[in-house]
């Protein structure tokens, strides 16, 4: 039986985990038991997309940020999860991601076409992967929004097969 994917777009679940429970630190998360609670089965795959920093010189925020993004990816590792790295472009004192949409969007569709899972459960509010989630759905595939509570996307409900709504509680279940 093919698995289910989870895709994580690490960005989005750490802005959406951190509006509804400020003080989880999600460098220890169980993002497996989330994601099984969410899929509602343990037979899936799991991608955790995200921009990968790195250290720049005489910058100490880019220190700080790559070590905890290190305990990160440590912390996937363990959990058996995939990271899908993208980059992060520094401009004008901050960062910004760049490629993970892209990424997100290529595995929904080259996943679909190739018939490499029988839904796809993605944890992201972000609108440019749409026309991946259509092609998906054209192919015959259940796409499911995952979405945080008070800020679900309009757009996405409306053009997944269905939608799964985070909430606090979910977050601090998993939480260490």
């Amino acid at each position: 039986m093919k698995k289910d994917l989870v895709i994580f777009d690490g960005s989005n679940f750490y802005h959406g985990a951190k509006r509804l429970s400020p003080r989880t630190h999600l460098t220890d998360f169980s993002y497996r038991a989330l994601a099984e609670e969410i899929a509602g089965s343990k037979n899936i795959e799991i991608e955790y997309c995200v921009g990968e920093i790195v250290q720049k010189k005489h910058h100490d925020k880019s220190f700080k940020l790559y070590a905890n993004q290190q305990a990160l990816f440590y912390n996937l590792e363990k959990q058996s999860i995939a990271i899908k790295k993208g980059f992060m472009l520094y401009s004008k004192l901050s960062f910004h991601e760049k490629g993970v949409d892209v990424q997100i969007a290529l595995d929904i569709s080259i996943g679909a076409i190739k018939n490499k899972y029988r839904k796809c459960y993605i944890i992201s509010s972000d609108t440019d992967i749409l026309p991946a989630i259509l092609e998906a759905r054209a192919e015959g595939k259940k796409i499911i929004y995952v979405g945080f509570d008070k800020t679900i996307s309009r757009m996405m409900k409306a053009n997944c097969s269905k939608m799964i709504c985070i909430k606090k509680e979910m977050i601090k279940k998993f939480s260490s």
